[in-house]
């Protein structure tokens, strides 16, 4: 009885501060510390909740909240609410689980007090380990560009970009900081056809540099020229590493990202596949450029798209030096009927994490990894 008068009187409380405050979120606490509307205040003694899971497996995982004011850990006089400001109990160890998929957000009130909020995704699937982190206090990561070729075996102008690309990757110095993805767009009887929703490209060949620029000159001299600008436009402002499991028809991997600099970051994953035979149009003849009709780094399922933009899907904001996970599972039979004619030991993934300049959002940094196997952050 006297824990359900304690929960009720709690209650009491939150929805007295809501009412002097005008809302959620709203209002002036001791001292001038002022509330924002996510719940996060800016005076000297700071509430904040964290999260020791922030994906777990619907019906067998739990996540666990920690609750802390003014960087002590507290218990009493704190209530949890969740996404939609409703109160959710927890019990005295704030432990969550559920049968139900999805994202759960929350919060947490202490007096006057609210906390940042938190998001906790449900999956169907076993929820892969986090990467150890080698060098947990080091935030200096190797950068790479994202470079993403529109192309197509029937596109008779394209192998002028195959052969650029081809001298790049053979014999620059920045090619070990330039991952390439091929989007065979140009017509649906490419064995490499991309049949997804993607960017409506109009011009073929074109070369995509970071979502940050778009260009149809594809001679090897324009090519390493816009390489090497956005190569030294930025440093690495984040750093990703995954963990990937492939089996019975499924792909389930989680991305770990790690912030240099405190920011909003999305975070997107492509599935490629390598040695896809083809009958190149326009490549010149001859055994010796058999290798125009290989088509490697092609891209089977384009998992980022926010809005109608494909440069990530939303990770939030994340602290410097703080990281932020998201998992995908892609059932390849059941959502993908086309990937029965994919090459599992052909498949791997590409996955970058973008940050916003201007309206759109623009790819920081990239890797590829694996569909089975760790990948963990790359440091300078």
């Amino acid at each position: 009885m006297k824990a359900i008068s304690r929960f009720a009187s709690l209650l009491s409380a939150a929805v007295m501060l809501f009412a002097s405050c005008g809302g959620p979120g709203a209002g002036t606490g001791t001292g001038g510390d002022e509330l924002d509307p996510d719940g996060g205040i800016t005076g000297n003694e700071e509430l904040t909740l964290e999260v020791d899971k922030q994906i777990i497996q619907a019906g067998v995982d739990q996540a666990r909240f920690t609750v802390k004011f003014g960087g002590k850990e507290i218990k009493d006089e704190v209530v949890i609410f969740n996404g939609q400001n409703e109160v959710v109990d927890l019990g005295a160890d704030f432990v969550f689980s559920t049968e139900a998929t999805g994202e759960y957000s929350f919060w947490a009130n202490y007096k006057i007090y609210n906390s940042n909020k938190v998001t906790v995704t449900v999956v169907t699937t076993p929820v892969p380990q986090t990467p150890e982190d080698p060098q947990p206090s080091n935030t200096s990561f190797v950068r790479r560009v994202l470079l993403t070729k529109f192309t197509g075996e029937q596109c008779q102008y394209c192998p002028t970009a195959t052969a650029s690309l081809h001298k790049f990757f053979d014999e620059h110095e920045l090619a070990p900081y330039v991952v390439k993805t091929e989007a065979h767009t140009f017509s649906s009887d490419d064995p490499a056809y991309f049949a997804g929703p993607f960017y409506g490209v109009q011009n073929f060949p074109s070369l995509s540099f970071d979502w940050h620029t778009i260009t149809t000159n594809v001679d090897y001299n324009t090519l390493t020229e816009l390489i090497a600008d956005r190569y030294e436009a930025e440093e690495a402002m984040a750093g990703i590493s995954v963990n990937s499991v492939a089996e019975e028809g499924s792909i389930t991997f989680k991305v770990c990202v790690k912030a240099a600099q405190s920011g909003q970051y999305r975070v997107g994953a492509w599935l490629l596949e390598d040695n896809i035979k083809g009958n190149q149009k326009g490549a010149p003849a001859g055994e010796e450029n058999a290798w125009y009709h290989i088509f490697n780094d092609c891209i089977r399922i384009a998992d980022s798209k926010s809005g109608t933009s494909y440069a990530g899907l939303k990770l939030g904001t994340i602290e410097a030096g703080k990281t932020a996970e998201m998992m995908f599972a892609w059932n390849l039979a059941e959502d993908y009927p086309q990937s029965a004619g994919w090459k599992m030991e052909n498949l791997k993934l590409c996955v970058f994490v973008s940050r916003p300049e201007g309206y759109s959002y623009i790819v920081n940094n990239v890797v590829t990894a694996p569909i089975n196997g760790v990948t963990p952050f790359e440091y300078k």
